[in-house]
């Protein structure tokens, strides 16, 4: 299983685990997938909140913490490094911000305000974020930011966790090589991929 992750150099062979939504799968048109094959993705960690005690969690601070991308558990990541980009939104009634995180690999994630509505102070580029959340591959990024990098992974392979009312072994994980091209609406299912060049595409803005 993956650990701490760090890059060398100008290439990048590193392991990655990241979910893939059913609704992210049907967007592709179920494609089928299978190990070997290369894939394209932005890596979110989804929404995060500034208190250690949420199920996902961020703190910032001026002094530099290491890039650090550790896998804790299926697609679940404690992760660390400096901003890169920030989209602070004020509008809403509260403070939110999409911001693009480089922990090794480029993760983006929407911090929101505490319970005053306020982001804490130092949430913008060039400080620091660590955080803990589960990671999603976005490859149809129907998103209105133009906050966000891709990288392109080969898959290695699918963890799928069966879910689906009356089916003999709901309940339990099942890793295949491959991924049919059919629906998989209650599934939960894992990607396993090795990240193979840090040449990034800055998404466009919709």
């Amino acid at each position: 299983m993956p650990g701490a992750l760090h890059t060398t150099g100008h290439s990048m062979t590193n392991e990655i685990e990241f979910e893939l939504s059913a609704e992210q799968y049907e967007l592709m048109g179920y494609p089928g997938l299978k190990q070997g094959e290369s894939l394209t993705v932005t890596l979110d960690a989804g929404v995060l909140l500034p208190d250690p005690s949420a199920e996902s969690w961020f703190a910032v601070r001026k002094e530099p913490w290491p890039q650090l991308l550790k896998r804790v558990a299926p697609a679940q990541y404690v992760f660390s490094g400096q901003i890169k980009a920030a989209e602070i939104d004020r509008d809403s009634g509260g403070e939110a911000a999409v911001m693009l995180v480089d922990c090794g690999l480029p993760l983006r994630l929407v911090c929101i305000g505490a319970d005053d509505g306020r982001l804490p102070y130092g949430t913008w580029e060039t400080r620091y974020l660590t955080g803990f959340g589960r990671l999603q591959g976005i490859v149809e990024d129907d998103y209105a930011t133009g906050i966000g990098q891709t990288i392109d992974v080969i898959i290695w392979s699918f963890k799928r966790l069966i879910l689906t009312p009356g089916d003999p072994v709901i309940g339990e994980w099942h890793e295949t090589d491959r991924l049919p091209p059919t629906p998989y609406s209650y599934d939960r299912l894992v990607i396993s991929a090795r990240a193979h060049r840090t040449i990034m595409h800055r998404l466009p803005i919709r």
